[in-house]
């Protein structure tokens, strides 16, 4: 089994190093080409390629988190909120050292 890590720091193991990042390459621009990505994941199934299925899933992942618009600097998602009081205590912290020192 060989490690790969792929564009996005994802790190996988496989035995078909080249088939994985070949085919994560064509998930990522599968939807840019007008791929039926079913029928392309299907056969890669069908044939027992399941590194090239990994693959190319992983990079239509990749190719979607792309595409999700960024939040706006107020948004209420749970895990905007939660990065921004994280973001808070950091500062917070990062004062009350320097005030102390």
């Amino acid at each position: 089994m060989n490690i790969v890590t792929i564009d996005d720091g994802l790190t996988l193991q496989t035995s078909n190093p080249d088939q994985l990042t070949q085919a994560y390459r064509e998930g990522q621009t599968a939807l840019e080409r007008g791929e039926d990505t079913d029928n392309v994941l299907k056969t890669h199934v069908v044939r027992g390629d399941f590194a090239s299925a990994a693959g190319y899933l992983h990079g239509l992942a990749a190719d979607a988190r792309k595409r999700l618009p960024q939040h706006p600097d107020d948004c209420p998602c749970r895990r905007c909120v939660h990065d921004r009081e994280a973001l808070m205590r950091s500062i917070y912290r990062t004062w009350r050292e320097g005030v102390a020192a």
